[in-house]
């Protein structure tokens, strides 16, 4: 499993809502995409806010390998991309394979 987490943090929390509402009309209608059918599969998405820091947008995906990793970088940067360009938000990135995991 390959983890991707996107830390953006706005000028305003009001901006840091807008890039979500975007994400949630945007991805849904992306991944569910026929064409992508298959191709992104095992993939998770999960978008999270701290409510002492509501500017700052924190995004983690997983892959289950680097090709749908790839193809998920893809659509980000065609379809999410602009907005991030628009909203300047800073973004920091983490990108790794998972080595430990527990479910209690």
């Amino acid at each position: 499993m390959i983890c991707k987490i996107f830390i953006r943090t706005f000028p305003s929390v009001e901006e840091c809502d807008m890039f979500e509402a975007i994400l949630q009309t945007k991805w849904p209608t992306v991944l569910g995409d026929k064409a992508l059918k298959g191709v992104t599969e095992g993939t998770t998405f999960a978008a999270y806010r701290n409510q002492e820091a509501p500017h700052v947008s924190t995004v983690i995906w997983q892959f289950p390998n680097k090709n749908t990793q790839k193809t998920i970088e893809g659509l980000i940067d065609k379809h999410i991309k602009k907005f991030t360009q628009t909203l300047s938000p800073k973004t920091m990135t983490f990108t790794g394979d998972q080595t430990v995991s527990f479910q209690v």
